[in-house]
Order: structure tokens, then C-alpha cells, then sequence
């Protein structure tokens, strides 16, 4: 058997796959409330969150947010 040729990225198809992460329940609940609220499933935020993180640069720290009057 042999190692395959490496492929330029763009010949490769992008799809979208799921995958699994591991979590605390609490976690979990929190990403499936903000997904409803979006309206949309917990796979897809959580697919747009690692995203944007990796679109990041891969950041060591993310800034929590402050809501509006805090």
C-alpha cells in the first residue's frame, strides 16, 4: 500500500461532514438553547463557531462578549 499523492485543497470537494467534540452537559444544553434561538441546529453553530475560530488564526484566548447594560 502507498502513501496517496497530496491534493491541492481547492480539488477537493467541500462538503459539509459531522463530526464528534466532547463537552460538559452543561455546555451541550447551552450550545442547543443558542442554537434555537438562531434557528438553527446545535451541529451547524457548532460547525460556524470552530469555523470562525479557525478563520481566526486559531486564537489562544477569546474575550467574552459584554452584554449591552452590564
Amino acid at each position: 500500500m502507498t502513501i496517496p499523492a497530496r491534493k491541492d485543497i481547492s480539488e477537493i470537494e467541500d462538503k459539509e461532514r459531522r463530526f464528534h467534540v466532547l463537552a460538559p452537559a452543561s455546555v451541550v444544553v447551552a450550545l442547543q438553547v443558542e442554537a434555537g434561538k438562531r434557528c438553527t441546529d446545535a451541529w451547524r453553530l457548532g460547525g460556524a463557531v470552530i469555523q470562525s475560530w479557525l478563520e481566526a488564526g486559531c486564537p489562544d484566548h477569546i474575550e467574552r462578549r459584554h452584554e449591552v447594560g452590564q
